[in-house]
């Protein structure tokens, strides 16, 4: 009697663990992975209003420390409305419900090479994560689309002369090789899974002229280890092996790090990871951006000093609020502070700070809402990284930004690498 009393039990948890598991929907996703906005601070965010430094007081408990500095000091204005659900792609929350609770995190301590992670598939981690480390792999395997193409222009701003350089870029990747949720094969493509891969890119300058051809083809590991590829230098006519994204290293002589890509584009086992907030913040997801070709004096204010700041739209969105701290004695940044969405774990905001503890740089990433939210993820249309002590600003402004295009895995090719080049 007891082992039948016990079977019905067991029973019964497994009913109940897949009644949860088949709980979470596209209509229910934000408060079943994170957390609802404060409704008292989301009632400020009417259609019409802007945050500027002369009302910034009435909306100071939206707005983090270091927008509100380039508010204060640098006049940036912050166009509102209203809050907006946003989910990912039924794919997404499909493999969210079927993978529910085999993701485990493995405590690797200082061993920042030691994978981090069993038991993960695809889909979101650690829907309602309770520790930074959980927001941290989260954000690792957020969802992206499984592919992607972009072409976007680089600007070297000076907060006293303006811009000082462009270039254009061409960047497409397979941003999941594994753990995908959209386009076959699902959840991996095998001859990246047999080699331990799990994301491939190439990318290369498009202008101008004594730049255009120079590019790279890297990828990214499942275990935490540097980027591995090449380059391709037209004026040598060569291919090079190169090890990318070492850390502490800037890309293309600009203001971001290799690691500051996209927020972060390393792994959670080389940070530690602590929640410090859970708030209600003013950020740019469904930033209303255009994203054509030359579009950055409608995206950016390249006419009025500081010349760098952004024209986006802002609505009140649940976030998490990260403090990171480097496993690396030798990393140039003390701390970070991330701001991570709570539905879609994007990074929005990044703080990063110097050896002495000083605020160093404001990264800003803006978002716009795909056109499907079903079928395909939020567009990265803005970046912005400003370094406070130089007065100086790298900006990142969208031509082309599409997903899930189900790209030849011919692209990422030492062959192809070079005809690009040429």
């Amino acid at each position: 009697m007891r082992t039948k009393s016990i079977a019905l039990v067991g029973v019964l948890l497994l009913s109940f663990g897949t009644a949860l598991a088949g709980d979470i929907t596209a209509e229910n996703w934000g408060e079943k992975v994170g957390f609802a906005p404060d409704p008292a601070l989301t009632a400020l965010a009417k259609k019409g209003v802007t945050v500027s430094a002369q009302n910034l007081a009435e909306f100071k408990a939206l707005v983090p420390p270091g927008m509100k500095l380039l508010i204060e000091k640098y006049n940036l204005s912050m166009p509102l409305k209203p809050y907006e659900p946003m989910h990912p792609s039924t794919g997404y929350v499909e493999a969210t419900n079927k993978y529910l609770g085999q993701a485990k995190i493995k405590d690797v301590g200082g061993d920042y090479r030691a994978r981090g992670i069993d038991g993960y598939v695809a889909g979101l981690p650690f829907p309602q994560p309770k520790t930074g480390l959980e927001v941290a792999w989260d954000y690792q395997y957020a969802y992206m689309g499984d592919d992607g193409d972009s072409v976007f222009s680089v600007y070297w701003i000076s907060a006293k002369s303006g811009v000082e350089h462009k270039e254009l870029w061409r960047w497409a990747f397979i941003i999941r090789t594994v753990n995908r949720t959209d386009i076959a094969p699902i959840p991996a493509i095998k001859s990246f899974l047999d080699k331990g891969l799990q994301y491939t890119s190439i990318t290369y300058a498009l202008e101008p002229y004594d730049k255009k051809g120079f590019g790279a083809l890297y990828s990214r590991s499942v275990d935490p280890l540097d980027q591995q590829g090449h380059i391709y230098v037209p004026a040598m006519r060569r291919v090079l092996r190169n090890t990318f994204g070492t850390r502490g290293d800037t890309w293309n002589s600009t203001d971001l790090l290799y690691e500051d890509v996209r927020g972060y584009m390393g792994y959670p086992e080389w940070m530690n990871w602590e929640i410090k907030e859970k708030a209600t913040l003013l950020m740019p997801v469904a930033a209303e951006v255009p994203v054509v070709k030359d579009n950055a004096e409608r995206v950016f204010d390249l006419k009025s000093p500081p010349y760098w700041n952004p024209k986006l739209v802002y609505q009140p969105r649940p976030t998490y609020v990260l403090e990171v701290k480097p496993k690396f004695p030798d990393y140039p940044y003390q701390r970070m502070v991330f701001y991570i969405d709570a539905e879609t774990y994007v990074i929005v905001y990044k703080e990063a700070y110097d050896k002495k503890g000083d605020l160093w740089k404001m990264m800003l990433m803006g978002w716009n809402a795909p056109t499907n939210m079903n079928t395909h993820p939020p567009v990265l249309s803005v970046g912005l990284v400003v370094d406070l002590q130089a007065e100086h600003a790298t900006l990142i402004d969208m031509h082309k930004s599409e997903a899930n295009l189900n790209l030849d895995q011919k692209m990422f090719t030492l062959s192809n690498l070079q005809k690009r080049g040429k």
